[in-house]
């Protein structure tokens, strides 16, 4: 598998849209509620912020925002697959949720509100080849202070080669393959932002980070 178009992946989330979150129970195990929670944390959300979620799939970051930017807030969800966004509708009415919206949209192509206070992409810009230019147009809406915050798959340096080739068979089912190794979104975050958090976890083929606007 080569890396996906637009269409490619479009076609491809709208067709396991209605199965992803069983698909990922494996990262549930592993932490994946406690990683995404964290994380919104580190976006030190205030109430009435409005934080866009790029990528934004099911909606499985959307409790944890609403709960910090609160009923005077907003978060809008934006992803190129209309059957993810019809399940974060879901999500949203079990909440009782108002105040998120819900856009269509190459992230490439996105166009930031002049409000935006913060940006969070979870497993989600490890797969646009234009990443880079993302990140750029997304540090550039925020405010002075203003965090971008990322979390996603990695290439694992330290695993043998066999295991890699284990790891891109199970992730097949989102698009992975060997192609988007070299795919690196903390790299061009930390030349536009100031870095305030990084780890790597999962024995490397996972990574957090965290950056302010200066």
């Amino acid at each position: 598998m080569a890396i996906l178009s637009n269409e490619q992946v479009e076609r491809l989330y709208d067709k396991t849209a209605g199965i992803y979150d069983r698909l990922v129970s494996g990262f549930r195990w592993a932490g994946l509620g406690r990683w995404r929670r964290d994380l919104v944390n580190r976006l030190e959300l205030n109430a009435g912020d409005h934080v866009i979620d790029l990528c934004a799939g099911t909606g499985a970051n959307l409790a944890f925002l609403l709960e910090r930017v609160g009923p005077s807030g907003k978060v809008t969800l934006v992803d190129l697959s209309q059957g993810m966004l019809d399940q974060a509708r879901r999500r949203a009415k079990r909440l009782r949720a108002s105040n998120v919206e819900f856009v269509q949209s190459d992230v490439a192509a996105f166009r930031f509100p002049s409000e935006t206070s913060a940006v969070i992409s979870t497993f989600g810009l490890e797969m646009p080849p234009d990443y880079a230019a993302i990140i750029e147009r997304a540090s550039a809406a925020l405010p002075t202070g203003g965090r971008m915050a990322l979390l996603g798959l990695k290439h694992p340096e330290r695993w043998p080669r066999w295991l890699i080739e284990i790891g891109i068979v199970l992730t097949k089912p989102f698009g992975v393959a060997r192609e988007y190794e070299e795919f690196r979104p903390w790299l061009p975050a930390r030349k536009v932002l100031r870095e305030v958090h990084f780890r790597e976890f999962l024995a490397g083929c996972a990574y957090e980070f965290v950056g302010a606007k200066s």
